[in-house]
This record gives C-alpha cells, sequence and structure tokens, in this order.
C-alpha cells in the first residue's frame, strides 16, 4: 500500500516531514505486507537508513496495519468512554502510525484547525489524558532519538548517524558533537505533557 492510498483510505494527511522521509525510500518497507515484510526482516534489520531504524520506543506500523490499529484504538477509546462516562472530544481525529512493544499506539491528533498534526502515545492500560511525544513531526523524531540513546543506542553508529539525517537543521544541530552523556541528560531534562482529549471544550 502506497502513502497517498493510506490517506486517500483515512481521509487526512500526513505530516509533511513524514512525506520528506517517505520519498528518500527509508519508508519502502511500511509499503509491504506482513507476508513481504516477513520475507524479507533480515534485510530490513540490516537497512540503517530504513524509517526509525533505532532503539526506541516506536515501531512504526505497516501502511496496512493501520486501519486494524484504528479499530483498536476506538476500542480503547470505548472502555474509558464507558467507565469514566466522558466522551472523546468530537472535534478529535487520532490516526495511530506506531506502536511501543508493550502494545502502547503513537498517534497523530487531528482537530479542524489542523495544519500539522501533533503526536501522542496513547497508552491501552492507563487511563487519562495522554502524552504528547512531540508538537510536531520534527519534535517528534528528536524525542526518539534522545530516547534510543537513553536505551543505549550508539551515537557514533551507523544506524543513528543514518537516522539523524531525517531532523530538522534546528534538532540536528542539538545532537551533533554531543556525546551519549550530555545526550541522556537532554532526554531526561524533556518536559512531559498531556493534551486535553476529553470533552466538548476547545482546550486541543
Amino acid at each position: 500500500m502506497k502513502l497517498n492510498e493510506l490517506e486517500q483510505q483515512l481521509g487526512v494527511r500526513f505530516p509533511e516531514k513524514f512525506h520528506a522521509i517517505y520519498k528518500t525510500g527509508a519508508m519502502k518497507w511500511l509499503e509491504m505486507s506482513n507476508d513481504e515484510i516477513k520475507e524479507q526482516r533480515a534485510d530490513y534489520i540490516n537497512d540503517s537508513s530504513a524509517f526509525l531504524m533505532l532503539n526506541c520506543y516506536c515501531e512504526p506500523f505497516l501502511f496496512e496495519e493501520i486501519p486494524d490499529a484504528i479499530e483498536e484504538l476506538h476500542e480503547w477509546i470505548g472502555w474509558q468512554e464507558r467507565d469514566r462516562k466522558i466522551m472523546l472530544n468530537p472535534n478529535i481525529t487520532l490516526i495511530p502510525f506506531g506502536h511501543s512493544g508493550g502494545g502502547d499506539q503513537y498517534c497523530f491528533l487531528y482537530t479542524p484547525q489542523t495544519v500539522e498534526p501533533i503526536i501522542i502515545q496513547y497508552y491501552h492500560d492507563e487511563y487519562g489524558d495522554p502524552i504528547i511525544e512531540g508538537h510536531d513531526f520534527d519534535a517528534f523524531l528528536y524525542h526518539q532519538m534522545l530516547e534510543a540513546v537513553e536505551n543505549e543506542e550508539d551515537v557514533d553508529g551507523e544506524n543513528f548517524r543514518a537516522q539523524l539525517q531525517y531532523l530538522d537543521e534546528k534538532y540536528r544541530i542539538l545532537i551533533e558533537g554531543k556525546d551519549a552523556d550530555a545526550l541522556r541528560d537532554d532526554f531526561y531534562d524533556l518536559k512531559t505533557e498531556t493534551v486535553k482529549i476529553w470533552g466538548t471544550d476547545d482546550a486541543v
């Protein structure tokens, strides 16, 4: 499945940086079916330029997996709505694009005013407002690279250097020239923010 086909099916446009990385070929693996990716898994794992081929928590969904991920997300949202007697803000659309090893989802959050979606992490087994992983996709990528360093990613390794090229310059200069200890300190200094998604107000 191609990205434009996925967007047409979902009725949204993914972030411009997502499109820019897609055009480099780094997301060619995400176009494959599950069977195809299984057959070529060794090639995928050994492709340092593959999108988010890092020791971070976010693993991208294959494009064909996203519709099922949306159904799963809607089920989780339904649990909160029933148990807490609340409703998801009707102005919000959540589109998952990745997941953690524990099953949580990384989502684009759209509103009618959205120019570029913010990125959130929706926890499947916790109630409350989700954590913001980036106010735009560049900030999300920067967060993931710092997280990878915290998870012992080699900052001089091929994978890390390959992913660095996808960062906007304002974030790239925050990483280049720093050692792992300094980048871990930057990771610990990141502020945790949540976004209000429940109810009908305009807090988003």
